[in-house]
């Protein structure tokens, strides 16, 4: 399950307040989900673009039960909040991600939005646990049965597309992890990070020849977070990685090289996560894609400085 990495900068008094909030928190998922449909359908990535459009479909749906639900709490539709900057900042994070992947297919479009639900719920319990108006403790506790529920329907959807996708899974490595114990689990991990430092290192040494020592620098960084494991690997993984990395020469192809990497690492810890039934092995795929996000985060922070 997903958790905020700290504690929301927001403090509701009551419903109406806490319902806007609400409310304005599924506009902005509305306007990721438009935005990123308009530039697949530019992309002519069609089947990508239906999925973010049937999104933006389910957003104004919840965005309609909130409406009836404060009708039926205060007699009027919820308030505009005044200010935002209380959200859990890694909803907005996941939407850039999104908008800078290299890898962006359906299956990871749903991805991002049952992250974002399950955020919700934690975000929602969060103020359900601290508020001391009973009322509003009520209506928290609701909305983040709705982020579950959202979240269950989602899962669904992204199973079914992990199902059409399974061939392409296969050809590009992200389900390489099939752990059923926690010593398996960091056997296949040492592997796949290794094999991801390898490029992120050639990645950093070819953005500094090219003088973008800022990128370089980020990359060389996401390569000392994969590296821990590479000494214990000899199964021929880094070697491959070696023989197999692409030989862009300019700065933005290599980028999203180091983008496309970062993300079969984290995806293969989010699909290990999503079918594995050993509680260890889960607590450890999730703890490990948390890590991936933060160089996904980094490589996607410098990519879009670059326009």
């Amino acid at each position: 399950m997903r958790r905020l990495s700290e504690e929301p900068n927001v403090r509701l008094r009551d419903v109406p307040q806490l319902l806007g909030l609400a409310t304005a928190m599924e506009e902005t998922a509305a306007q990721h989900h438009q935005r990123l449909a308009a530039r697949m359908e530019k992309l002519n990535e069609r089947e990508i673009a239906g999925t973010f459009s049937a999104l933006v479909e389910e957003q104004r749906d919840h965005i309609e039960e909130i409406a009836r639900h404060s009708i039926e709490l205060t007699g009027a539709p919820p308030l505009a909040p005044a200010d935002l900057r209380g959200l859990p900042s890694e909803i907005s994070r996941s939407w850039d991600e999104a908008e800078a992947s290299a890898l962006l297919t359906p299956y990871r479009a749903l991805g991002v939005a049952v992250d974002n639900e399950m955020l919700a719920f934690a975000f929602y319990s969060y103020v359900a646990a601290h508020s001391e108006d009973a009322t509003v403790r009520a209506t928290a506790e609701w909305l983040a049965g709705k982020a579950l529920d959202h979240a269950a329907r989602l899962r669904g959807e992204r199973r079914r597309a992990y199902r059409r996708e399974g061939a392409r899974h296969a050809r590009d490595g992200r389900s390489m992890l099939d752990a059923s114990s926690l010593p398996e689990f960091a056997r296949q991990s040492r592997r796949l990070e290794s094999r991801a430092a390898v490029i992120h290192r050639r990645i950093a040494a070819r953005l500094a020849a090219l003088g973008e020592n800022a990128a370089s620098k980020t990359i060389a960084e996401v390569a000392e977070r994969e590296r821990a494991g590479e000494p214990e690997v000899a199964d021929g993984t880094v070697e491959a990685a070696r023989t197999d990395f692409p030989q862009p020469a300019k700065p933005l192809p290599l980028l999203r090289a180091a983008l496309a990497e970062a993300e079969r690492l984290h995806q293969a810890y989010l699909d290990l996560a999503d079918h594995t039934r050993d509680e260890q092995v889960l607590a450890a795929a999730q703890q490990a894609a948390d890590r991936a996000m933060q160089s996904l985060a980094a490589i996607a922070a410098r990519l879009q400085a670059f326009g």
